[in-house]
């Protein structure tokens, strides 16, 4: 009888964690026709030239190569001849010492990649294996957005300098397969 006692204890508490104790599952979401293109971090140094006054956010009147503000103002962020980051947003020039961020205020890494949110949710593990190697085999973070950015178009962050530049030409690509993970609680 003590015996069945505690067998029946076991089984409620087994039981009563299972009821109120949430379970993750992963959803994985494929599909074709997606458009990729890429992004990276210019640097100043690798970018000479006549050069332009700015006025930065905080910091005030400073002058850059002009070719380096161009690449700086497509890209996002570029990296001075100072060591921070010079980043164009919000119709604005900002410094950053921490570096490259993404739209939520991070550091920029490679892996991480810019999507429309209304496709993608933000956060989701992304696979993209139509792409050139190492690419393809990676699995990216969908932690950033951008201005153009809409649709089936994901914008892969190559990293820093003329080397990321050239990645970035190499990725482009149409009709490319995407999945991508998002973990749904029960």
């Amino acid at each position: 009888m003590k015996y069945l006692f505690c067998i029946a204890i076991a089984l409620l508490t087994t039981l009563y964690r299972y009821d109120f104790t949430a379970q993750t599952q992963s959803k994985a979401t494929c599909s074709e026709g997606w458009y990729i293109t890429g992004y990276y971090i210019p640097r100043e140094d690798e970018l000479p030239g006549d050069t332009q006054e700015i006025s930065v956010e905080r910091v005030g009147s400073l002058s850059f190569s002009q070719e380096f503000l161009n690449e700086t103002r497509t890209e996002g962020w570029g990296i001075t001849r100072f060591g921070w980051a010079l980043g164009y947003y919000s119709g604005a020039w900002h410094r950053s010492d921490a570096g490259a961020l993404d739209a939520s205020g991070n550091l920029l890494s490679e892996g991480v990649i810019a999507i429309d949110r209304t496709l993608i949710p933000s956060g989701a593990q992304v696979q993209i294996s139509t792409l050139p190697s190492p690419w393809s085999s990676k699995t990216f973070r969908a932690n950033d957005v951008g201005n153009g950015i809409t649709g089936q178009h994901i914008d892969v962050f190559t990293g820093m300098g003329r080397v990321a530049e050239e990645e970035t030409f190499r990725i482009t690509s149409n009709n490319n397969r995407v999945c991508f993970t998002t973990n749904a609680t029960k």
